[in-house]
């Protein structure tokens, strides 16, 4: 009777098991996990000050140098224009991981591969960006009061990064990469590629030029962030890429042959 029952027990948690990863509950605990441990671990290397604002100033040199510099006349463009501040402001501050979210939810459900190798680009990308966060603080250019910037979020907006709410899991400093403009990098490209609709193709290619102008119109990053969030990010899809060729090998291989064949 005891052992009829336990083959019960098992048959029945694997049945559960089959249809928690089915629907994905094991995908969104790993998920979440992964992104609670990149915002922990990325607000852990907070408090280098003076280091960030040094390696600030650097980046308007580096701008400077080569001409890239142009972030205050860009900030000037909606200065006078509240309706485009508040929308800039809600898309830096909504358009990022309440979208990522939505957007990870559609592959799951539609487009599983890409779904897969997306969301490795992703974590990839993100354990790059913390190692450099923890290396390389930069103050945005929010931070930079003296130097003309205006935070328009601080200014206009009750909801920002600086919220009591959320302000265990921001790193003040984290300017290098833009992890919101290269996850908008990413999300953009999938949704071109992937879909067949013109109008959800078109929404794909125009994010994240919309999320470019978000992360420099609202005082949140330089010029330089953003090429650098590219990078990363590619980066990131390129390890992906080859980790799923490395997957594919493996589980293609004949049987009874090594991993090197």
């Amino acid at each position: 009777m005891a052992i009829t029952e336990t083959r019960d027990l098992r048959f029945h948690a694997f049945r559960a098991w089959r249809f928690t990863h089915r629907v994905g509950l094991h995908e969104a605990v790993m998920v979440a996990g992964a992104f609670l441990v990149y915002f922990l671990v990325r607000a852990s290397v907070d408090g280098r000050a003076s280091t960030a604002f040094a390696n600030g100033r650097d980046v308007i040199a580096f701008e400077r140098t080569l001409g890239l510099y142009h972030e205050l006349t860009m900030q000037g463009w909606i200065l006078d224009h509240f309706a485009l501040i508040k929308l800039m402001n809600w898309i830096y501050f909504w358009g990022h991981m309440p979208v990522v979210i939505g957007f990870a939810v559609w592959l799951f459900i539609w487009h599983r591969p890409t779904y897969t190798l997306m969301r490795n680009a992703f974590l990839l990308s993100g354990a790059i960006a913390v190692v450099i966060y923890a290396t390389y603080p930069v103050a945005p250019p929010r931070l930079f009061p003296a130097e003309g910037f205006i935070d328009t979020m601080a200014v206009h907006d009750r909801v920002s990064y600086n919220a009591q709410e959320v302000g265990a899991f921001v790193n003040q400093y984290a300017a290098i990469p833009s992890l919101h403009f290269g996850w908008s990098l990413l999300l953009g490209g999938a949704v071109a590629v992937v879909t067949r609709h013109r109008l959800m193709r078109a929404l794909g290619l125009a994010w994240p030029v919309a999320m470019f102008f978000s992360v420099v119109l609202t005082g949140n990053h330089f010029i330089v962030d953003a090429i650098a969030g590219a990078i990363v990010c590619a980066a990131g899809l390129g390890l992906a890429l080859a980790l799923n060729a490395a997957l594919s090998r493996w589980v293609n291989r004949e049987p009874g042959t090594s991993p090197s064949g």
